[in-house]
């Protein structure tokens, strides 16, 4: 098979049929095969606003803004050299009090740890505020370099928009993903409201509470640690609330921007796999020095990238791992009402659906790469060119892949890594919940209205 100029591969030897019944080429939109002949789009019917990859994240950026995270102004601009970072912006202002309320609780839960004990349960407390709220930060540290970041990936992959490179539509891959995550997360915070209304209301019956403002005993035993420091106020509250629903969201944002941010790159490398595996046959030297270039392009993107999100991706997965192992412990644990069950069961669902697709996507970038050299091990060797050596090497020498910060990279085989690692901290944690038995709980029946 070999390339020709006008959107379309042909047999090599045949050439172009004109006629009055030559169908239109135009009206090819995606890539397909009929037979041994592969059409594609041309290169000016693409509609590049749905391919570019800091117009198809954006999308999601947008909204993200709204909880504190990722405070970057005219993030939707069509030119990423026009975003900008204004430190008095109003995303900045709920970023800062999502942090400086992810700092408080963490300082609170730590205070009530002190005065009534630690327990393998109550210490999750002051991690996950914590967590949540180094994570928020890292936002800040990435939405301060997204300028330049998103101005050197649009360089990289500037090249996938000339034919013969068809559209793969990255925008309708971005928001699906992301409408899939986020909806599955509002459902698990639906559930834990609920779940926690339904706790308050049974300890209300059991200690026969005069209540005279719902609400009131609602925040009191949901941030318990607060307002025992600090009296009651329904402001307060309502920033508790807010606060609360940011830091959750930073949690299944992450993971979401990891997949994103994985998917950018994996289609590129996907795409070019399938120019490749379409001209196998052929001894181009022009053709395998295009490809080469083209896929140093995205070695250096995906170093670039392992450089700039790599805090993240430690981050994101100790935090995914630590949680697994204390949901892993809790199903030990009775369950006094049917709804705290059905709850558990939904949250420790999706919190093991969410890290394995996070870890599915991001390994998916090696095994891209992986593709790109097995198929370069396929072309025989009386096609062989110095261009075609080269990008074996590539290929098969260098380790594309995601990584934290170059203490591990995410392939397929983490899997198996953090099975192991959750079986080892396990068996720890149960030891020290055993020993921890009835320390650090509150008295019974402590609310006064």
């Amino acid at each position: 098979m070999i390339e020709v100029g006008f959107g379309c591969r042909l047999p090599a030897g045949s050439g172009p049929v004109r006629g009055h019944n030559q169908p239109n080429r135009s009206r090819w939109h995606w890539l397909r095969k009929r037979g041994n002949v592969t059409f594609v789009r041309p290169a000016e019917e693409i509609d590049d606003r749905k391919e570019r990859f800091y117009l198809a994240i954006a999308s999601v950026l947008r909204w993200a803004r709204l909880f504190g995270v990722f405070p970057l102004s005219n993030i939707t601009a069509t030119d990423p050299d026009a975003f900008r970072f204004h430190c008095f912006s109003p995303f900045v202002v709920l970023c800062a009090l999502s942090v400086t309320g992810g700092m408080l609780m963490t300082v609170a839960a730590l205070v009530r740890l002190g005065r009534v004990g630690i327990n393998a349960m109550n210490i999750a407390v002051p991690i996950f505020y914590g967590t949540c709220t180094v994570l928020n930060l890292v936002f800040v540290r990435l939405a301060r370099g997204w300028r330049s970041f998103m101005v050197y990936w649009a360089e990289r992959e500037e090249m996938f928009f000339a034919r013969p490179y068809g559209a793969i539509n990255l925008q309708r891959k971005v928001i699906g993903l992301a409408v899939c995550i986020m909806v599955s997360a509002l459902v698990e915070h639906v559930l834990y409201v609920i779940n926690q209304a339904y706790n308050v209301y049974q300890e209300s019956l059991t200690c026969q509470y005069n209540i005279t403002n719902p609400l009131k005993l609602y925040g009191s035993l949901t941030f318990r640690s607060v307002f025992q420091s600090v009296p009651y106020h329904h402001l307060i509250m309502l920033y508790l609330l807010y606060m609360t629903v940011s830091l959750t969201f930073v949690w299944t944002f992450t993971d979401l921007f990891l997949m994103l941010i994985a998917t950018g790159i994996a289609c590129r490398l996907g795409q070019l796999n399938k120019r490749i595996d379409s001209n196998l046959q052929t001894c181009s030297e022009a053709f395998w020095h295009e490809m080469r270039t083209h896929f140093v392009g995205l070695m250096e993107l995906v170093e670039r990238t392992n450089r700039f999100v790599g805090p993240l991706v430690i981050v994101s997965c100790a935090n995914d791992m630590y949680f697994l192992c204390l949901q892993t412990l809790n199903t030990l644990e009775d369950k006094p009402f049917d709804i705290n069950e059905w709850y558990f069961r939904y949250s420790f669902s999706f919190l093991i659906l969410r890290t394995t697709v996070k870890l599915w996507f991001v390994a998916d970038v090696r095994e891209q790469s992986l593709r790109t050299h097995q198929l370069v091990q396929r072309v025989r060797s009386e096609h062989f060119t110095d261009e075609l050596e080269i990008l074996r090497i590539c290929s098969g020498g260098c380790s594309v892949a995601l990584s934290g910060m170059g203490f591990f990279s995410i392939t397929r085989r983490i899997f198996l890594t953090m099975a192991g690692s959750i079986l080892t901290y396990e068996l720890v944690l149960m030891r020290f919940h055993r020993s921890s038995k009835g320390v650090g709980e509150d008295l019974p029946c402590s609310y006064t209205d």
